[in-house]
């Protein structure tokens, strides 16, 4: 009798630890799959407050129809931009002198991204960025010559 309540107690313990291990799992791929949605989000916005100033941001339409954005700073005498844009399922940036004819195949895969799009209207900055958890949205108020959250 007393071995047999042993096996009994033996099998629950397994089948409890069995069960935590694949909640576990399925806890850690949601919260890693939240993480690369929310640190693409949060590296744009990063990237914008880092601007000089307002003027300094801008939005282009890229070849395949996708957002680019565009961050002006000068060094020296020289300007430069990073644009910041979505190839081949990543989010890319490229730091370029203005006006360089430089191939877009050049910038530096950041973060896994399917899509960026975005808008510019009235000093408010909107972005959009989809992957493979869903889409999430950036929305920066630019004003004043400041970049303000």
């Amino acid at each position: 009798m007393v071995l047999l309540l042993f096996g009994v107690f033996a099998v629950c313990i397994l089948v409890v630890l069995l069960s935590g291990t694949s909640v576990y799992d399925r806890l850690t791929r949601r919260d890693e799959a939240a993480f690369d949605s929310r640190s693409a989000a949060q590296y744009l916005a990063t990237r914008v407050h880092q601007a000089e100033n307002a003027d300094a941001v801008s939005l282009r339409s890229g070849e395949d129809g996708g957002a680019i954005l565009c961050i002006r700073q000068s060094y020296g005498e020289e300007l430069y931009e990073t644009l910041l844009y979505c190839r081949e399922g990543w989010l890319c940036e490229l730091f370029e002198e203005t006006g360089a004819d430089v191939d877009a195949s050049a910038g530096e895969k950041i973060l896994p991204v399917e899509s960026l799009s975005g808008s510019y209207d009235n000093g408010l900055l909107t972005l959009s960025i989809k992957d493979e958890n869903g889409e999430q949205q950036v929305v920066v108020l630019l004003r004043g010559g400041e970049v303000v959250p």
